[in-house]
């Protein structure tokens, strides 16, 4: 008998903790965003999903004019890694299942919230940010335009060759 499919909270916690406890792994992983040629070490990982209100201006498509909306919004997995200077980099991480979709404007509210989450001590007093989806490539393929507004995409059959719990992920539910 197959184990059943993972949840998303299971892979939050797992893709956590190896950030957290898991050094060439933590590496292998932050060289797969914008942060690339950066030498640090996760200093901060939390999957308890950290939230914040987040301030954005929106065109209003039936006025036509431009509306301040203020909505609370959580990051699964929120990973800030420190340089040898010091220097603090999150990697604001949004984890999807294969059946997975996005709410309204949750892939360009993460570049609002890159820069208002910024110096924060709850949120690890990071200096620079990127977005990171963390998703099976089936989902990826079917969601292309919303995923792009993402700086950087990590699929679940990569992780899967160093966390195996991912290598279930897209298994039928």
């Amino acid at each position: 008998m197959k184990a059943p499919s993972p949840t998303e909270a299971q892979l939050d916690a797992e893709l956590a903790n190896a950030l957290r406890t898991r050094k060439k792994f933590a590496q292998w992983f932050l060289e797969q965003t914008k942060f690339r040629s950066e030498q640090a070490l996760c200093v901060l990982c939390r999957e308890d999903n950290p939230w914040s209100r987040v301030v954005s201006e929106r065109l209003n498509p039936e006025s036509g004019e431009v509306e301040v909306l203020k909505k609370d919004r959580e990051t699964d997995v929120l990973a800030v890694y420190e340089t040898s200077d010091g220097r603090r980099l999150a990697l604001h991480i949004e984890n999807k299942l294969e059946d997975g979709f996005f709410t309204p404007h949750q892939p360009e509210s993460y570049q609002e919230r890159l820069s208002q989450w910024r110096m924060r001590k709850k949120l690890g007093m990071y200096v620079d940010a990127t977005s990171v989806l963390v998703a099976p490539r089936a989902f990826y393929e079917r969601h292309l335009t919303a995923a792009q507004a993402f700086e950087s995409y990590v699929p679940h059959e990569d992780i899967g060759q160093h966390i195996d719990v991912f290598k279930r992920s897209g298994e039928s539910r």
